[in-house]
């Protein structure tokens, strides 16, 4: 799907912002994660492709627990770890509750598509200098 029409979606459907206003994590170390509950939305061609593809994380703060849903093309194709979501969630809130990221299709023999996930200290670091840069910009516009 062209990026433009997963913009005209967004807009429609109001769920998330243009993906140019989301904090990008692309650039920081990361590990690779396979994603949880992907079996009915994502097709076989898709599985296959290896190549790069962005994805978007959302927090949604379900029951008794913190989940990581993660978006591609507009729609939700699975969800983080509950172990790594549960660690993720507070610094994702920190950054407006999204964030864009890496990921590709599935690998090695299996169906579950792969995320590109921060480690927990780079997205700590990231997550604390884009709070500071939040408060000084909220400063600033108070000052004028």
């Amino acid at each position: 799907m062209p990026e433009s029409w997963e913009h005209f979606l967004h807009l429609v459907v109001g769920r998330v912002r243009r993906h140019e206003t989301l904090p990008d994590l692309r650039h920081l170390p990361s590990r690779r994660v396979a994603l949880e509950r992907t079996h009915f939305v994502v097709n076989d061609p898709e599985r296959r492709h290896l190549r790069s593809r962005l994805y978007v994380l959302r927090h949604e703060a379900a029951r008794r627990r913190s989940t990581i849903a993660v978006f591609s093309n507009g729609r939700r194709v699975g969800y983080l770890p509950e172990r790594i979501a549960k660690a993720m969630a507070p610094l994702l809130d920190l950054l407006g509750g999204a964030a864009v990221v890496n990921g590709a299709g599935a690998g090695g023999g299996s169906i579950r598509l792969r995320v590109d996930v921060p480690t927990h200290e780079a997205m700590a670091e990231f997550a604390r200098s884009h709070g500071e840069q939040s408060t000084d910009a909220a400063a600033a516009g108070d000052a004028e």
